[in-house]
């Protein structure tokens, strides 16, 4: 396992997009997070591409969502959700390939600053975040030129690398340092 995951993360260093300027991004909020994937099997194209695994793209309903994330993360992220799907890719037997409703991005973020104020959730979400689109888990992610979302304040003395405005007053995209593209 330690190998496949060796292999993967050699594959992502060498797949990161060197710009958004080649993806025609506007540089505004998940527009500047690269090419914009509009359903899950665009994702799962673009994760086989960059990785040259997620060959297998299963759909999935919101209901399998729900028991993927749990309730509370159900609760928090599935109304925002358009559709979603999963596929293995390196150390991840079912990694999850959400589509967000991109009207709905502000709504989404401002949804979990409340959940975030009133104690309900105690971290920013725990996907890695494209345009449009979001993959689950962590490990490798921002390899790949995702972001995390952050809806809380950077603490005194925390790095927090490559940072881009989100779509909700509050809200930032941020690339942990040395993996921003």
């Amino acid at each position: 396992m330690l190998g496949r995951c060796a292999a993967l993360v050699a594959l992502l260093v060498g797949s990161v997009a060197c710009s958004s300027a080649a993806t025609g991004s506007t540089g505004l909020g998940s527009n500047a997070l690269g090419p914009p994937l509009a359903t899950s099997v665009e994702v799962g194209e673009w994760v086989q591409e960059k990785t040259g695994q997620c060959d297998e793209v299963a759909p999935r309903t919101l209901e399998e969502f729900a028991e993927f994330v749990g309730p509370l993360r159900a609760k928090l992220y599935a109304p925002y959700v358009a559709e979603w799907a999963t596929c293995e890719a390196g150390p991840y037997e079912r990694l999850g390939l959400v589509v967000f409703q991109r009207e709905k991005l502000p709504d989404f973020q401002n949804s979990w600053k409340g959940a975030l104020s009133s104690g309900e959730v105690s971290d920013n979400p725990d996907f890695g975040f494209g345009n449009g689109f979001a993959l689950s888990g962590t490990l490798g992610l921002e390899l790949l030129g995702l972001h995390e979302l952050r809806c809380t304040p950077v603490a005194p003395g925390e790095e927090v690398g490559h940072t881009l405005p989100a779509e909700a007053d509050g809200c930032t995209y941020v690339q942990k340092p040395g993996h921003h593209h």
